[in-house]
């Protein structure tokens, strides 16, 4: 499988969950992205892990009230500003926490607009993290032998599992 097929598959099973099922799935991931934007946090001294877990909790108080529209777009302002920036931190950190990062504001934005895509972005920036982390570890991989590494096809088959 190569990752159109992946991300054509996960579509297709995302597409047939209810919405808590589908917000449980933004919530897994950002879950496990969370200690990379700690880690980067505790490097640089920069950033606030704790609207990161506000947001999180947020998706998780979704599941069982109505979401708050006006607390998802003051998480949105306030999440944006501790998005690192890779300019001025140049450090693999700094991608990885941004990728939590992102992911986070992807799951608020899906909170308020319920559109399969910002699952699939949330889905994105685990993989490249993973993709990241690879090439980190060791720099003559190619771009085949990531695609597949058990590393990366673990979390495809996760991903997929997850959403059946």
């Amino acid at each position: 499988m190569d990752a159109t097929q992946f991300y054509e598959q996960l579509s297709n099973q995302l597409s047939l969950l209810p919405k808590h099922r589908l917000t449980g799935f933004g919530i897994h991931i950002c879950e496990r992205l969370l200690p990379d934007y700690i880690d980067f946090h505790r490097q640089f001294n920069w950033g606030d892990p704790e609207i990161l877990k506000q947001a999180i909790q947020c998706g998780k108080d979704s599941l069982s009230n109505a979401v708050d529209n006006e607390k998802v777009k003051q998480l949105l302002i306030d999440l944006e500003a501790v998005l690192p920036d890779t300019e001025e931190f140049i450090d693999p950190l700094t991608n990885y926490a941004l990728n939590a990062g992102c992911a986070v504001f992807e799951l608020l934005e899906y909170l308020i607009d319920p559109e399969i895509d910002h699952l699939l972005n949330i889905s994105s920036t685990i993989t490249d993290t993973i993709d990241f982390k690879l090439s980190e570890q060791d720099d003559d991989l190619s771009e085949e032998e990531i695609a597949n590494h058990p590393e990366l096809l673990k979390e495809w088959h996760d991903q997929l599992e997850i959403s059946k």
